[in-house]
């Protein structure tokens, strides 16, 4: 949907929250968070948005915006059910402020999405040279990658899945100069960042992408899913007995049991968004859990307990843990529906943007099944 020219102070505060945003860090107000300098922004650009739109007619919404509005809808619902109402109020306001701005002004104004684009990657370049110094530090360990991009960023799963997602959104409206320095940093920095879930997700959405570049048939389409089943089976046995050793592979394993039991709990509004972190405790077996395992909320992040605590380590598995199998239909809808939109206009238009996006969201509903944002807006009431 398009809409009038967005106001000149408006763009600016977009293009300011872009530039901060991978410099983004958290600041503690007893049972309160607040990401700065990100989040007043957000708040800003959010009223400024609502002022501006109030003033003209409501545009047409697409069959993917409408979906979108679903999932924030159905958040609200679930909210009011929670487990944790204050928990889930706060977390809902943070989820619902981050869709009107990101997702519903660039859906207004895509013509501001290059250029506050451009400003976000090239203020990832500072993020990564950070990064990739403070890991020098500990000599590029892996057992340090976890901290590495801290403060700006929780973890090394979300700092690689950005990173994944840089790789495909840079375009060729960006010099080809700064083309091959953004997607040479961000290929450098994923190495040690030691993600596998991002690294897997670059594996698929590349194979993807060129089984769209090369247009092939369903057939094709068949033989690659058939080949992968039995490649699965094939390799079951070996892979199950080297994870089995691995703590962050059990512990992820422990968390997904957990999420299922959940659900079998409440199927239809789940606990409530944002409460997985304080919920979870009681649907662990002992025969499941871990040395990293916990047994209560953490209230305060320090060195000692990063990794530990959080979410399922699934988006999909929390979705259906705190929003049911409504609110798991609907994320599996928005996440399907926004990678096969832009399939779908590269194969109509040929334009390398479209395949690049369709890329850049396969590649992130990719690393989701295996990691969660687990953030200050489900912090303790």
């Amino acid at each position: 949907m398009r809409n009038a020219a967005l106001p000149v102070w408006l763009q600016q505060v977009y293009s300011l929250l872009f530039l901060l945003l991978p410099w983004t860090v958290d600041l503690e107000f007893g049972s309160w968070n607040l990401s700065i300098p990100a989040e007043p922004l957000l708040a800003l650009a959010g009223i400024g948005m609502a002022y501006v739109l109030f003033r003209q007619k409501i545009p047409h919404l697409s069959a993917l915006a409408w979906i979108s509005v679903a999932w924030i809808g159905w958040m609200a619902v679930a909210a009011l059910c929670s487990t944790m109402p204050l928990v889930s109020g706060k977390y809902w306001i943070v989820e619902a402020g981050h869709w009107w701005v990101f997702f519903g002004g660039l859906l207004c104004w895509p013509q501001l999405w290059p250029r506050v684009f451009r400003l976000f990657a090239w203020s990832m370049l500072g993020v990564i040279v950070y990064t990739l110094g403070h890991h020098a530090f500990h000599d590029f360990r892996a057992n340090q990658a976890m901290l590495a991009p801290q403060p700006f960023f929780p973890d090394h799963t979300m700092y690689s899945a950005v990173l994944v997602m840089l790789l495909f959104l840079i375009t060729q409206k960006t010099p080809v100069t700064g083309q091959w320095l953004l997607r040479g940093a961000c290929l450098l920095a994923l190495l040690p960042a030691a993600s596998r879930g991002a690294w897997l997700s670059l594996l698929i959405a590349g194979i993807v992408g060129l089984a769209l570049y090369w247009r092939l048939r369903w057939q094709w389409w068949l033989l690659a899913g058939a080949m992968a089943f039995v490649g699965i089976l094939f390799w079951q046995g070996p892979v199950t007995q080297a994870l089995a050793g691995d703590v962050s592979t059990r512990e992820r394993l422990n968390r997904y049991s957990c999420a299922w039991r959940m659900a079998a709990d409440r199927p239809l509004a789940g606990f409530g968004p944002g409460v997985f972190q304080f919920k979870f405790f009681a649907y662990q077996r002992p025969e499941e859990m871990t040395r990293i395992s916990r047994t209560a909320p953490i209230e305060k992040r320090g060195p000692g307990n990063y990794g530990r605590g959080g979410g399922a380590h699934s988006e999909y598995l929390q979705a259906l843990a705190e929003l049911g199998w409504p609110g798991l239909a609907i994320w599996l809808l928005l996440a399907g529906g926004s990678a096969a939109a832009a399939a779908g206009r590269y194969r109509r238009t040929g334009s390398p943007e479209y395949l690049l996006l369709a890329m850049a969201l396969l590649s992130f509903f990719c690393t989701g099944w295996s990691t969660t944002s687990c953030t200050t807006r489900a912090s303790l009431p």
